[in-house]
């Protein structure tokens, strides 16, 4: 449901809109972290309303928040109310439901019947002096954000990858990656699995010395003269498409094999760089 323009037969608070004066203003600020192998891309929503009377209605539970989320594709749609009381909303992008184009609008929506609502910042000049509002029922709207677009694509531009290996553990005491299947497993030993169970809130640090050094792995098997043996398997064909997105072929790294470390980097969207922030704010806290 993308909007645009004003559409409604009662005044309605958006930007660029005639139907209040300028002193009145409705928007909504997205913000959004990114997926990580361990969760989904999250939207944080941050409603600002600046209007006495809409305010007022909030009050009075009245009127409230809505976060509404479609997405044609998958003949997903959801309207999410934001919790009374709160001006912000955290909604998670699940790629099993929502792929490609999703439109996100912002509400401020009647939770009541209204009667006999006045506003003095309507613009007199379009509804005249003194404007009654029309009787409005639950769900009609009081104030709407223009509708944005995320590419659920680039939102879970490295999850693909993640999605081909699994982690668990084994009773040797170093690492191992076994490619033979379609999924690639990933062996720690046992205490260091346990570690990274429960580390799964430190996702960049876990990605960086586990994830990205498997990946590194599979590169270099996919360097090696005959590996066109393994084009057949699913892993050898998400890792070529995804760098295939990011201007690399195989071929690449029969030219170059130190290309691989370059590559791994580049396909988890430097790691590194997060792992160290990630780092970096541990060691604040604990200051």
């Amino acid at each position: 449901m993308r909007i645009v323009n004003s559409i409604y037969p009662y005044p309605v608070l958006s930007i660029n809109d005639p139907d209040y004066q300028a002193d009145s203003s409705f928007v909504v600020h997205y913000r959004l972290e990114n997926a990580t192998p361990f969760k989904n891309a999250v939207l944080y929503a941050d409603f600002e309303l600046h209007d006495q009377v809409l305010n007022e209605q909030i009050e009075l539970d009245k009127a409230g928040f809505y976060l509404h989320i479609e997405n044609s594709r998958a003949a997903f749609r959801r309207l999410i109310p934001v919790e009374p009381g709160k001006t912000k909303i955290a909604f998670e992008i699940d790629p099993r439901y929502l792929r490609q184009k999703v439109e996100i609008t912002g509400f401020l929506l009647a939770k009541d019947t209204i009667i006999g609502l006045r506003n003095a910042s309507v613009n007199p000049d379009l509804y005249g002096p003194g404007y009654v509002f029309p009787d409005l029922e639950p769900g009609d709207p009081l104030a709407v954000s223009f509708t944005i677009n995320l590419d659920v694509s680039d939102i879970d531009s490295f999850q693909n990858i993640s999605s081909i290996m699994k982690v668990t553990s084994h009773k040797d005491k170093e690492m191992k990656v076994n490619n033979d299947g379609d999924v690639v497993y990933i062996y720690l030993p046992e205490k260091i699995y346990q570690q990274y169970v429960r580390d799964q809130d430190l996702p960049n640090i876990s990605l960086s010395i586990v994830i990205m050094p498997a990946l590194l792995q599979l590169l270099n098997f996919m360097a090696q003269p005959g590996a066109e043996e393994l084009s057949d398997k699913r892993w050898y064909q998400v890792i070529e498409k995804k760098m295939q997105a990011n201007d690399f072929e195989v071929e690449d790294l029969y030219k170059d094999p130190s290309l691989s470390l370059k590559v791994a980097q580049i396909l988890l969207e430097m790691p590194l760089d997060r792992a160290f922030d990630e780092i970096e704010r541990l060691t604040t806290d604990e200051d």
